[in-house]
């Protein structure tokens, strides 16, 4: 059986910037993944201005390919009721380049990649005992499971863990303006529909409490988007799983994106670095992450009241007479 301090399931953002705040102080690690990348990634790939801010703090010398926008109209049932323009730019990354483009700094730092799925989890000895699917064995110190919503290491602490939101996307002709388009309405339960736009083509997604494949085309159809393929990924909202000192979720796997907005990534990013300073400094992964806990309780009252009736025409009514509380909402949330 192998042996290493640290196992990381999941090569995405989250569970690659651990592996390389874990590299750099010296830390032995493994990264595995089921998938080969490049890889496609259901994400409309919006970096905001403290998600890239913090990478930039995590990984100095990182560089990637993005599309800067400094535009966001807002609309209200298919009706425009604000355009914002943007201090700091959001920065939409093609999610299939981005994270193979991370995935090769961990590899360039050293660090140890296995393309095999996570097949069993067991603990013993004080260890924790990770098969994969070629039967190999790996024994670790700490397991951190980044693998994203329908992760195996979540499902191994809370066997009937919640998936979460169905979001889909379909990748759409570009649209002039450049622009990042959302859209509110009383017919969606807590969700939106969004168009990103990326170097080539715009993302045009949607994403509720209720979406089913049949109700994705009717609201994109309802915006007027063509008919075009589409894919779907789920977006965990809950944190339903008992906290363990020695096994730790991050990213998607922990159900830490927004519950507003959906963003993911800073959240990747956040509880990657706290996950990777909770095995350096021994220290446990729910107090160095409280706040971020605490956060997900907030943002959860924030979201049921925003999608509610009563936010919605609260919504509007700032929009058209107090242009810059709206401002200063967005700034709140994104700077």
């Amino acid at each position: 059986m192998n042996s290493v301090k640290v196992l990381i399931a999941g090569a995405g953002p989250a569970g690659v910037t651990c592996g390389l705040l874990l590299r750099k102080q010296g830390i032995d690690c493994m990264l595995t993944d089921r998938a080969e990348f490049p890889r496609d990634k259901i994400c409309g790939g919006g970096l905001t201005p403290r998600a890239y801010q913090l990478l930039s703090r995590l990984l100095p010398t990182f560089r990637y390919d993005y599309n800067g926008v400094n535009r966001l109209k807002l609309l209200l049932e298919g009706k425009q009721i604000f355009d914002l323009r943007m201090s700091k730019e959001i920065r939409i990354v093609k999610r299939r380049d981005f994270d193979a483009l991370l995935l090769k700094e961990y590899q360039r730092s050293g660090g140890t990649y296995v393309n095999e799925a996570l097949t069993a989890i067991e603990e013993r000895d004080g260890k924790v005992i990770v098969t994969l699917k070629s039967g190999r064995q790996v024994a670790c110190d700490y397991l951190v499971g980044a693998d994203g919503a329908n992760s195996r290491v979540r499902k191994y602490l809370a066997p009937q863990s919640n998936h979460g939101l169905l979001c889909m996307e379909q990748y759409g002709p570009k649209l002039p303006g450049n622009a990042i388009v959302i859209n509110v309405s009383k017919h969606y339960n807590q969700g939106y529909y969004y168009i990103f736009p990326n170097e080539s083509y715009d993302v045009q997604g949607f994403g509720d409490h209720d979406t089913t494949p049949k109700s994705f085309r009717e609201v994109l159809d309802g915006m007027g988007c063509p008919n075009l393929k589409a894919k779907g990924a789920y977006i965990p909202n809950s944190i339903d799983y008992p906290l363990h000192d020695h096994i730790i979720l991050i990213g998607d796997a922990g159900g830490f994106p927004n519950r507003l907005t959906f963003e993911g990534l800073y959240y990747a990013f956040l509880t990657a670095s706290h996950a990777a300073e909770a095995i350096s400094t021994g220290r446990p992964f729910r107090e160095i992450n409280h706040k971020v806990f605490a956060n997900k309780q907030k943002e959860e009252r924030a979201a049921r009241f925003f999608y509610s009736r009563y936010g919605l025409a609260l919504l509007k009514l700032l929009c058209s007479r107090f242009p810059r509380v709206v401002e200063w909402c967005y700034n709140k949330m994104t700077v």
